[in-house]
């Protein structure tokens, strides 16, 4: 009787020791998630401040370069140039037709580039290869896009002011020439694509 009594107990310390193992086990498997959510800084970057957002803030891999109506979508620009000049395409003088001028065309303009143009080192290449402070979504702006980032130049910072930039937008009704815009003036004109102008990748959130 005696024998059996220990034998209960001896079990019963087991079973207790198993529940407490496995509580601690999946304790430590919870602290370890919420901590690796809670530590991960571009889950932190992602939230949209509680006094919202402003032009020069940095945000999601680069600067805050366009706000929408909303305040809660917009552009935010590299914090540098992704080239000093670079080909606007890679040797094809190929009229895309559907490359647009206003904002939120930028990123399809940029595939449709990067589909006809292929590999290669030109001015939508590089920022469709862009992966940058934890985002691989950037882009070469359209025209109307790239015209904010020169509105705001002086809070998104990084520019040759005396410099000209790329758009992603191309020229009507030609197969040779795109859009530019000069950072001195903010003049938009166009240019053959085998020139060599700036690059500032941007992406939208």
């Amino acid at each position: 009787m005696k024998e059996l009594k220990q034998l209960t107990k001896q079990f019963k310390t087991k079973n207790i020791m198993k529940k407490t193992c496995l509580f601690l086990t999946q304790a430590v498997i919870a602290l370890s998630l919420v901590f690796a959510v809670s530590c991960n800084p571009k889950d932190d970057d992602d939230k949209i401040p509680k006094g919202g957002l402003k032009i020069g803030d940095s945000y999601q891999g680069g600067i805050v370069a366009y706000i929408d109506g909303t305040g809660k979508h917009g552009l935010i620009a590299a914090p540098k140039d992704q080239s000093p000049g670079v080909q606007w395409y890679n040797g094809k003088d190929v009229f895309l037709v559907t490359t647009g001028t206003a904002i939120g065309t930028g990123k399809n303009n940029t595939k449709r580039i990067v589909q006809m143009q292929g590999n290669g080192n030109y001015a939508a290449k590089l920022c469709d290869d862009l992966v940058l402070n934890g985002y691989d979504d950037w882009f070469l702006p359209s025209i109307d896009e790239l015209n904010e980032l020169y509105k705001n130049r002086l809070e998104i910072g990084g520019f040759d002011y005396t410099g000209i930039y790329w758009t992603s937008s191309e020229g009507v009704n030609r197969n040779d020439i795109v859009y530019y815009q000069y950072f001195s003036s903010g003049n938009q004109s166009n240019n053959y694509k085998n020139a060599t102008h700036r690059v500032r990748a941007v992406r939208a959130f």
